[in-house]
C-alpha cells in the first residue's frame, strides 16, 4: 500500500512537467528553430537540419525550408520532388523562385517540351526568362514567332548566348541581320558608349555605309561643327540615327543652336527622310528648351504640327507663360486643352490665377472654391487665396469583423506576420501582396486595419490607397519614430512636420526601403551622402547603418537642414533633397525664386515637381496630425533662410 501510494504521489507531482513536455512549443521557440534550421541547411549540415525541421511541426514558415531544400537538391541534379512541391506550396511566393530555377535547369538539359509546359502553365514566368521562352518556342515548332523575338532581342543589344546559338544560326540563314537591323543594334551600343562593339558590328555593313560610323563619332564629339558640314551622300538610315543623336547632344548644350541647325539641315540631309522625323526632332528640342525656361520655346511648341502636340507640349507652353506672367496666353493654352486635361487640379488652379491676374475675380473665385473643397497642394493654395481653412478631414477605416477575420486566417498573411517578427520585411511584403493582389476594396480596407495593428506603416499607407480610403489620414500619415523626429527637430531647427513629410514621401515609413539607385532607409539616403553627412556631424562610424531608423532620421534631417540653409526655404530644400543641390542651383540661375509658386510649377523634372508639391502639402497634414493649425502654405513657399548651423551639431 505504501509503495502504491508513493507511485501515485510521484505521478501527481510529475503531471505538470509531463503536460508541459507534451504541449506544443512556443511560437518564439519555433522561430528560433526555424532560423537555426535555415542556417544548418545553408551549411549543408543535414543531420542538424532534419532534427530542427522535425521539431517545427506546423510552423507557418516550414514550407520555405522545403522549397530551399528542393533548390539545393536541384543543384545536385535531383528534381524528382519539385513538381509535387510546387503544387503543394503554390500559394507561397518563394515557389516562384524554385520554379524559375527548375526552368533554367531544364533548359540547360535541353528538356524544351517540359520547359514549354511549365511556361504555358505559368505565363507570367515568360517575362522572367524571356530568352528561354523564345528558344522553347523554336523547339516546339513556333519558329516564326521565335525568329521575330530573336530579331527584337538582337536589335536591343542582347547577347547571343550558348542557349540561342542554334536559333541564331537559323536566323542568319533567313537573311538576318538586315542593314536596318544592324544599324539599330549599332545605335543601341553607341548610346551605351560601347564603340568597340559598334565598330565590330559595322564591318558587316555595305562598304558605302561603313564610313558613316566614324562620322557619327565626330558628330558626338563636336555636334555643332559636323552638323553644319553635313555630307549630302549619307543614306537615309544612318542619317536619321546620326541626326537625332547629334541634335540631341547639341540641344543639351544650346537648344537655340540645335533649333537653327535643324532648320538648316532640312534642305541638306537625305531627301528620303520624312517630314515626321524633322517635326519629332523639333518637339524634342523645344521641350528641352522649355525645361531650361527659354521663352523662345513657347513659340516653338505652339507652332509644332498637330501630330507632335501632346499633354507635355501643352503643359510646358502654359508653364513658360506663367513664368513670364503672360496670363492671357496661359489662359488660352489651358482653354485649348482637351477637357480631361483642363480638369486636372494644377490647370484649374493656374486658370484661376490667370483669371485673377486679368481682373476676373468672380470667375477665379469659383475655380478656387471648386479646388478648396478638396485636399492637396493646389487645394490648400486655393483655400488660402480665399481666406478659408484647409479642408483636412479624416475618417477611420471601416472594415467589417468578417473581412478582418478572413484576412487574419489567410496562411499567407500568417506567414507575412512571421517574417515581420523575424525582421524580414521584404519577404513579409511579398507574402502580403501575393495574398491580396486581386482583392476587392473592402478586403484591402481590412488589410489596412490589420497592418496598423502590427505598426506596419508602409503597408497601411498602400492598403489605404488600394481601398480608396484616402480620407483615412491618421492611418496614411503616421507619427512613427516620434522620439527620433523630435530629437532631430530640436537639433536641426527643422519642424517635425517637415521631417515626417520627407519620410512619408521618400519611403512611406518603410525602414528597409532600397531604391533602384541604392538609396536606403526611411529618408532614402545614398551611402555617399550619408558618409559625408556623418563626417560633418563628427559621428564615430563613417559607414552608418542606414536601415536603423534613428541613424537614418539623424542623417536625413541633417542633410535636409543643410539644403534648407543653403537655399532658403523648405520647397527649395526638398527639391535639392530629391534632385541634388547642383541641379537646383542651375534652375535658380535660369529663373529667380521671386514667384515661388511659378518656380515650383516650372521645375524641369516631373518627379521633383510632384515631390516638392507633395512635401509642402504633407507639412500641412502633419501639422494637423499634431493638433496644430496648419501654417500658411504661401508663407512657407516664400520663406527666407533660417540660420541653422551644422557646426553646432554634437
Amino acid at each position: 500500500m505504501r509503495l502504491t501510494g508513493l507511485i501515485i504521489i510521484l505521478m501527481l507531482a510529475c503531471a505538470p512537467w509531463a503536460q508541459a513536455a507534451s504541449s506544443p512549443s512556443s511560437i518564439e521557440q519555433q522561430r528560433q528553430w526555424f532560423e537555426q534550421a535555415r542556417k544548418a541547411l545553408n551549411k549543408n549540415n543535414m543531420a542538424s537540419y532534419n532534427k530542427l525541421k522535425a521539431k517545427l511541426g506546423s510552423y507557418p514558415l516550414t514550407p520555405y525550408l522545403d522549397i530551399w531544400q528542393a533548390r539545393k537538391d536541384l543543384k545536385k541534379g535531383s528534381d524528382t520532388a519539385i513538381a509535387s512541391l510546387l503544387e503543394q506550396h503554390a500559394d507561397v511566393p518563394e515557389s516562384i523562385n524554385l520554379r524559375i530555377a527548375w526552368i533554367k535547369d531544364l533548359a540547360k538539359r535541353g528538356q524544351w517540351v517540359k520547359v514549354s509546359e511549365l511556361l504555358e502553365k505559368s505565363p507570367s514566368d515568360i517575362r522572367r526568362v524571356p530568352e528561354i521562352s523564345m528558344i522553347a518556342l523554336w523547339h516546339i515548332g513556333a519558329k516564326e514567332t521565335a525568329l521575330l523575338q530573336f530579331s527584337q532581342r538582337w536589335m536591343n543589344g542582347k547577347k547571343v548566348s550558348d542557349f540561342s546559338y542554334r536559333l541564331h544560326q537559323n536566323w542568319k540563314k533567313q537573311g538576318h541581320p538586315t542593314v536596318a537591323e544592324r544599324w539599330t543594334r549599332i545605335e543601341t551600343f553607341i548610346h551605351k558608349g560601347k564603340w568597340g562593339k559598334a565598330k565590330k558590328l559595322a564591318k558587316g555593313l555595305p562598304k558605302t555605309e561603313q564610313q558613316w560610323l566614324a562620322y557619327w563619332r565626330q558628330v558626338q564629339k563636336q555636334p555643332e561643327e559636323h552638323l553644319s558640314a553635313w555630307p549630302g551622300a549619307m543614306t537615309a538610315t544612318p542619317s536619321r540615327l546620326i541626326l537625332a543623336d547629334g541634335l540631341n547632344r547639341l540641344a543639351r548644350k544650346d537648344p537655340l543652336k540645335a533649333w537653327h541647325a535643324l532648320e538648316s539641315l532640312k534642305g541638306k540631309a537625305n531627301k528620303e527622310i520624312e517630314a515626321e522625323f524633322y517635326s519629332a526632332q523639333q518637339r524634342r528640342i523645344a521641350l528641352r528648351a522649355a525645361k531650361r525656361h527659354m521663352q523662345e520655346a513657347a513659340d516653338w511648341l505652339q507652332k509644332l504640327p498637330a501630330r507632335e502636340q501632346n499633354e507635355e507640349t501643352r503643359s510646358w507652353q502654359v508653364r513658360l507663360h506663367i513664368l513670364d506672367q503672360q496670363w492671357q496666353k496661359a489662359s488660352r493654352v489651358i482653354d485649348a486643352m482637351p477637357a480631361n486635361e483642363q480638369q486636372q487640379s494644377h490647370w484649374l488652379y493656374w486658370k484661376a490665377r490667370a483669371l485673377e491676374n486679368t481682373g476676373k475675380t468672380q470667375e477665379s473665385g469659383a475655380l478656387y472654391m471648386q479646388l478648396a473643397t478638396q485636399r492637396g497642394y493646389y487645394s490648400f493654395l486655393s483655400a488660402e487665396r480665399l481666406g478659408l481653412p484647409f479642408n483636412i478631414e479624416s475618417s477611420d477605416f471601416q472594415a467589417s469583423k468578417t473581412e478582418q477575420a478572413a484576412i487574419k486566417e489567410k496562411p499567407a498573411i500568417i506567414r507575412a506576420y512571421e517574417w515581420l517578427q523575424l525582421g524580414n520585411s521584404n519577404k513579409a511584403s511579398r507574402e502580403w501582396h501575393f495574398a491580396l493582389s486581386s482583392s476587392p476594396k473592402s478586403r484591402w480596407e481590412a488589410a489596412a486595419v490589420l497592418a496598423r495593428s502590427w505598426d506596419w506603416h508602409d503597408q497601411v499607407i498602400r492598403a489605404a490607397f488600394k481601398a480608396d480610403r484616402l480620407d483615412a489620414l491618421e492611418g496614411r500619415f503616421p507619427l512613427a519614430h516620434e522620439k527620433s523626429v523630435l530629437r532631430e527637430s530640436k537639433r536641426t531647427g527643422l519642424s517635425t512636420s517637415a521631417i515626417w513629410s520627407i519620410i512619408r514621401q521618400e519611403s512611406a515609413f518603410n525602414q528597409r526601403a532600397t531604391s533602384y539607385v541604392g538609396a536606403r532607409g526611411l529618408m532614402q539616403l545614398m551611402p555617399k551622402t550619408a558618409r559625408a553627412t556623418a563626417k560633418k556631424l563628427k559621428m564615430k562610424s563613417r559607414r552608418p547603418d542606414l536601415f536603423s531608423p534613428a541613424t537614418n532620421i539623424k542623417l536625413g534631417s541633417a542633410y535636409l537642414a543643410q539644403q534648407k540653409k543653403r537655399f532658403g526655404n523648405l520647397a527649395l530644400a526638398a527639391a535639392a533633397y530629391n534632385a541634388g543641390p547642383h541641379r537646383v542651383s542651375k534652375w535658380l540661375e535660369r529663373s529667380s525664386f521671386d514667384a515661388a509658386e511659378a518656380w515650383v510649377e516650372a521645375i524641369p523634372f516631373n518627379e521633383t515637381r510632384r515631390y516638392v508639391q507633395q512635401v509642402m502639402a504633407f507639412v500641412s497634414v502633419y501639422e494637423w496630425r499634431q493638433a496644430k493649425t496648419p501654417s500658411s502654405l504661401l508663407a512657407r513657399l516664400n520663406e527666407r533662410i533660417q540660420q541653422v548651423s551644422l557646426n553646432e551639431y554634437p
